[in-house]
């Protein structure tokens, strides 16, 4: 039962291959998901530390 399965599956995999409309499609996809990631890439910075975040603020003898 599995390999047949298996065996379903390859050959639904040959067809889509054989489609060119869905290798377009899957190459526009890929792309798509690159620029993503080399956006997402150039926006992650190294995260900032506490003493950065909390810098100007004064803590302890408040009085208020």
């Amino acid at each position: 039962m599995l390999q047949q399965r298996l065996d379903r599956i390859n050959e639904l995999r040959k067809q889509a291959l054989s489609n060119p409309e869905f290798v377009e499609s899957a190459k526009a996809h890929e792309q798509a998901l690159n620029k993503e990631v080399s956006q997402q890439q150039t926006h992650n910075k190294k995260p900032k530390s506490l003493s950065e975040i909390y810098q100007g603020y004064q803590f302890g003898n408040d009085t208020h």
